[in-house]
This record gives C-alpha cells, structure tokens and sequence, in this order.
C-alpha cells in the first residue's frame, strides 16, 4: 500500500535529526529541517550539497528535505513533528516552537533525557508548553538506532511508546519502512528512562575499550547497568520489564559496543587516562551522557535506589586524577 505523502518538520539537523530527516524522506513525506542554537552550517551544506558535512558526511541527502531557518517555516502545516535537539536546549525549543504547531500535529520526542533542573521526562516538557489539544499527541521513539546505519537502511527497531493509539499509528505511517520497525508500548516512563541512561553505562563499556579489557568484562558491566535501569524504571512508576526491551537492553546495548557511540567514546579516551573534561574536548560534539549521568544519581537519590555502578561513572566523571583507576578499583571490590 502506497502510504500519503505528509509534510513533517525535523527539529535538529545533527547526526540523529538527519538520520530521521532521510528516513521519512525516504518515505515519500516532505520533510522540513530545523537547527537550534542559531547554527545553520549543516542547513547550508543540506540546501547546498544535498549532505550534511558536519554530521553525516559522504551521505548524500534526499531532495525531499528542505532546510529551514526559521523554525516558524519548518513548522507551518506539518502533520508530524520530530524533536531531536539535545535534551538541555528542548525547553527553550519547544516553548518557542509550541506557538507554530499545528492543532492535530503528532510531537515526537526522539531527543531522550532528563531536563537536568527540574529532573522532568522530555515529554512532560512538551506537555507543560503546547496548547491543552496536543497534550495527549505526545509520542516518544527510543531504542538502538545509530544515526550513520540509519541512513544506509540497515534494519533498525525501537520501541515506541504513548497511551494514544491513534498518535502511534500516525507516527508509524510516516516513520515506518522495510527497515524501520516501530514495536509500540504503553510505558513513556520506561522507555524514556532506558533511553536517557544508557548513555551514562555506555561511558563505562568505552572505558573498557580503553583500559584493553573484553567482553567478559563489558558483558559484566551491562549486566549490572541493566539491573539499575530496571530498579529506576519500577521506582519511576515504570514497568520493570520495558529495561528488558528495545529502549532498554536494544539500546543498552547497541550505543556501549558502536564504535561510533560519541558517549562509549567519551569512556575510551577517560580509561586512556584523560579526565572527561579533556576527552569531551576531544569529541567536539554533544555528548549526553555526562549531564545524564548527574541526573540519575539525583534521580536515584530522589526515589531511594541504590546504583553503586553509576555512582562508580559519576566518580570517573568528576575526578581530576587518572578515571580508569576507579573503575578498576570497582571491578575489583565493588561489582
């Protein structure tokens, strides 16, 4: 069945927004793309190229994506809208953007993470900001999704999560393709919770990497991420289960062992020796898992549940000594 074409907006145009933006392109969806904070370098290089050369380079992009520089314009008549802005910057993007958006439009928060003042879900931000009609249209997409195997059509599951049946349709007709599957849930807490926090254990396995230790020793530490997600999920009023699923394990999974995981790589170059401040110098690029790691030793302090193993990264994060010593010190006494 061939599906309806649809005018959808990217908010984001890094790696992740333009994975997306290629995949509903690919769809046939006329896709509008948007990028925070002022830099329209990429939106340049995508009207001008075809090719997002910061973030995706040596891609090359589907016409059907049209830059825009004015989130108004990105936003104007489109049925669905993706929000893949980095987790710090939504709440200044959805309050400025909510005003734009359409009456029925679908918001689809593929960003992940927690508001790191007031320790909200990203899809209570979207809700505390839109008009009273789109707070129930509020969607979230997580699970082992790599941007750079996106955009060469390797087959790629998530979970995808609301209690609006009708929403998750609507997200599935655009979004979902030969190799994009869509597996929907009920659980937002639970998948928003394994989405924002894997990054943090991700840290520790590019430790790993670092350090010269195996997958015995990685496949150890997983192990122990997995049972703390699921305890924070439960505390959450999450299901427990869903740690066990796409947004938890899949995604667990998937961004500790890729080597181009910008968070396993942050961890590679701590367990060379170097302090995470000098390591995030070397990324260049937006990396989540410092400022989530924080989060969910608030968060577990906040609900009473103990995560030993992330206190462990926070300690590696926080240090101005040689971080691969903690973690060898935990692997010895504390795992």
């Amino acid at each position: 069945m061939i599906k309806q074409k649809q005018i959808v907006a990217v908010l984001g145009a890094g790696n992740m927004g333009t994975a997306v933006a290629q995949v509903l392109a690919d769809n046939g969806n006329e896709v509008r793309i948007w990028n925070w904070e002022g830099d329209h370098a990429p939106l340049k290089n995508i009207e001008k190229h075809c090719e997002n050369k910061k973030y995706l380079p040596g891609v090359k992009l589907s016409k059907n994506i049209i830059p825009k520089k004015k989130i108004e314009e990105a936003l104007h008549g489109a049925e669905v809208v993706f929000f893949v802005v980095p987790s710090g910057v939504m709440e200044h993007t959805i309050s400025f953007a909510a005003r734009s958006i359409k009456h029925n439009a679908v918001l689809v928060d593929i960003s992940k993470g927690i508001e790191p003042q007031s320790l909200r879900l990203i899809p209570h931000i979207i809700i505390k900001h839109v008009r009273p009609e789109l707070k129930k249209n509020v969607v979230t997409v997580s699970g082992p999704a790599i941007a750079g195997q996106m955009v060469t059509k390797q087959f790629t599951a998530m979970n995808i999560a609301s209690k609006n049946k009708k929403a998750i349709k609507k997200v599935i007709d655009v979004f979902s393709n030969k190799y994009i599957k869509l597996v929907p849930t009920s659980d937002v807490v639970g998948v928003e919770v394994g989405g924002s926090f894997k990054n943090v254990y991700a840290i520790a396995v590019g430790m790993c990497d670092g350090m010269g230790y195996g997958l015995n020793t990685k496949a150890a530490l997983l192990t122990k991420a997995l049972e703390e997600i699921a305890d924070l999920i439960g505390a959450m009023g999450g299901r427990k289960h869903t740690a066990y699923e796409l947004a938890g394990l899949g995604d667990l999974v998937g961004t500790s062992l890729c080597p181009d995981s910008r968070n396993r790589t942050l961890g590679e170059y701590m367990g060379q020796g170097l302090t995470a401040k000098k390591a995030l110098k070397k990324i260049k690029q937006t990396t989540e898992g410092i400022d989530a790691a924080r989060c969910l030793l608030r968060l577990a302090r906040k609900h009473k549940v103990d995560v030993p193993f992330a206190k462990m990264i926070g300690r590696c994060i926080e240090t101005t000594g040689n971080p691969k010593n903690i973690l060898h010190n935990y692997l010895l006494k504390g795992l």
